[in-house]
């Protein structure tokens, strides 16, 4: 049996119609969409109440102020009443004779004489050798005398010395401080006690002991 088609049922001549009845339907949708999302928000009610306020006065602060303890005032003597004086000592003017010491009872620091003397490093006027350092060093150049054991063993090196130049410029307190060898020590020794005397050196012009450190230089010429 054939399936038969009537013109008039064909739905495809109506195509176009349905798909703008179905726009117009998408759209009204869309509106009552936006139309129901968007909704006015009511500002809240502020009540101002007009009723004043009523402020409570606080009483001023007061410190307390601390009683203040005065001393108390000394009494006035009003009257002085003297004693008899029964004493049979006679009123005699104190003179002062040959024998009465004026200044007795007035006590009086002893002086150490023996105190020492302090050893100047730098003063005013320093100590100074006969002709100046260069005449100095000329003098032990010609007197020392290389000590024949370190001159064997090759032996070289300084000899350091401490010595003071006292008041009259005396080469004193000799004192070797350190020697590569003992018998350097003594040869550098021997001709410092040869030295003639120095021009003393003087603090606020007066004579005083400067103290000195000096080297002498053993070296062997090759």
């Amino acid at each position: 049996m054939d399936i038969k088609k009537y013109q008039h049922a064909d739905l495809e001549s109506k195509k176009s119609v349905f798909f703008q009845i179905g726009l117009i339907v998408a759209l009204g949708l869309i509106f009552s969409a936006f139309e129901w999302t968007t909704s006015t928000l009511e500002a809240p009610e502020i009540i101002i109440d007009d009723e004043p306020i009523e402020v409570l006065e606080l009483p001023p602060l007061v410190r307390e102020e601390k009683k203040v303890e005065l001393p108390p005032v000394p009494k006035i003597l009003e009257t002085l009443v003297l004693a008899p004086d029964d004493s049979d000592v006679p009123e005699e003017d104190i003179v002062f004779t040959s024998e009465t010491d004026p200044d007795e009872g007035i006590y009086e620091v002893p002086v150490e004489e023996d105190i020492p003397e302090i050893d100047f490093i730098v003063v005013e006027d320093m100590p100074e050798y006969p002709g100046g350092e260069l005449a100095m060093m000329k003098f032990i150049a010609n007197n020392i005398k290389y000590p024949v054991a370190c001159a064997e063993e090759g032996i070289q090196g300084r000899v350091y010395l401490s010595f003071v130049i006292d008041k009259d410029g005396n080469v004193v307190d000799l004192e070797v401080m350190r020697s590569p060898h003992p018998h350097m020590a003594q040869e550098a020794l021997r001709v410092m006690k040869l030295m003639p005397k120095w021009k003393p050196g003087y603090q606020r012009d007066k004579a005083v002991r400067v103290k000195y450190n000096m080297p002498v230089k053993f070296s062997l010429s090759r």
